[in-house]
Order: structure tokens, then C-alpha cells, then sequence
């Protein structure tokens, strides 16, 4: 099968690298990495704009003309634009979809972002995945503050330690916790929230490609 991974920040290839390794069989596996970070950039300082929209479907479609046949694209901000390309060949999935899946199947759910322009998008994925399978969550957002310049400047142990700081300071109620991000995944590890649930899209996404692999010809 040959995959396609797009990503809008060159460090989350080495994120990817070890959930991957860890669920597919990666000698089965024709894997290709396309970085584009002026998307994510875009998207922060223009917002899901039609110029952004078509700049994303540009590179989906792109991507699928280079021989790819299942396409994830790994940044949430951009996720929904991605899966709806119109007129592509491969199969394209946002890298959160397994992630906001499990979510809804809890009562309570509480999503944490490192950036404001990834709140709205997994909020409302969320939304749509709990209508899907007529379940009614409360979900709870809210932004990780001062976190996001640690990622940027390459020091993902401050960044990540940060993010586990501040959802470790808070009294919640919640079934899980959804890391909205796939570069808050390693911030898993310091995360101290006993009887919470902690999802990250790195992890489920892979285990969800491992699962197609196994029933199904892609």
C-alpha cells in the first residue's frame, strides 16, 4: 500500500515515527512524507480562508497524482479542508478522526489545544463524529497557554512538560482527555489525571491504519 503522511511542522515526522513503527508493518508499507508548513501558517494568520481551502486541496490532489492511495493528513487545523478534496483518487483521513471517534463513546470530554486555530476544527469534528453515532458528550475546550512557542523553538520536553503542568493543575470531572494536537502526543507521559482517559491522534490514527490493513484492501 503506499501512504502519504502531509504535515505542516517538519519535527512531527520524528513524532509519527515510533506509533508507526509500533502498530504497521512498515515493510508492507510504501511511505512517502510531504511537508508543508506554510499551510499551518497561513491557516494561523488568515483563518480557514478560501485561499487556504484551495492551497490545501492543491496539495492533497498533488500528493494522490504522485501514486499515494490512502492520504493522512496529520495536522488538525487543516483536517477537515484535507478530507474534503474534491475529485482525488486516494482515500484521505485526518489524522484526529480515530481520536475524536473514541472520544464521543465517553460522557464527558475535555479537549486541550496548544494553538487557537485547532480549537474550532476538532470541536466541531467532535461534534460531527458524536451526531454520526447519536451520542450527546459534554465537551469542554480550552487553550494550553505559553506552550506553543516551545514547540516552534524545537524544545518539544519543555512543550511537552508545559501542556502536562497545566492540565495537572486542574480539578476535572471528565471521562477523557483529548489532546488535540498530534505534537501534544508525548505530553501523555507526564499527564497525572488518575481514572481520566488521555487520547492522542498519533497513536489511534496508527493503530486505526493497522486495523484497515487487516480488513481491508486499500
Amino acid at each position: 500500500m503506499k501512504l502519504a503522511l502531509l504535515y505542516t511542522l517538519e519535527a512531527n515526522i520524528a513524532l509519527f515515527k515510533p506509533y508507526l513503527e509500533q502498530h504497521l508493518e512498515m515493510n508492507k508499507l510504501d511511505i512517502k512524507h510531504y511537508v508543508h508548513p506554510e499551510l499551518l501558517q497561513r491557516a494561523i494568520e488568515q483563518g480557514l480562508s478560501e485561499q487556504l481551502i484551495k492551497a490545501v486541496q492543491q496539495v492533497i490532489q498533488q500528493i494522490a497524482q504522485a501514486g499515494a492511495e490512502l492520504i493522512v493528513c496529520t495536522c488538525s487545523t487543516i483536517g477537515d479542508i484535507a478530507e474534503n478534496t474534491p475529485n482525488v483518487s486516494a482515500r484521505v483521513i485526518r489524522v484526529d478522526r480515530p481520536m475524536a471517534n473514541q472520544a464521543v463513546q465517553a460522557q464527558r470530554v475535555r479537549v486541550f489545544a496548544a494553538l487557537q486555530s485547532t480549537l474550532t476544527p476538532t470541536l466541531e469534528l467532535i461534534a460531527s463524529c458524536a451526531q454520526q453515532q447519536a451520542k450527546n458528550p459534554r465537551v469542554n475546550a480550552e487553550l494550553v497557554p505559553q506552550a506553543w512557542s516551545y514547540y516552534l523553538a524545537g524544545d518539544t520536553d519543555n512543550y511537552a512538560r508545559t501542556i502536562a503542568q497545566h492540565i495537572n493543575q486542574q480539578r476535572l470531572d471528565d471521562d477523557v482527555i483529548v489532546l488535540a494536537q498530534a505534537s501534544m502526543a508525548h505530553a501523555t507521559q507526564y499527564i497525572q489525571q488518575p481514572n481520566i482517559s488521555i487520547l492522542n491522534s498519533p497513536e489511534l490514527a496508527a493503530h486505526y491504519l493497522r486495523e484497515q490493513l487487516q480488513f481491508s484492501q486499500i
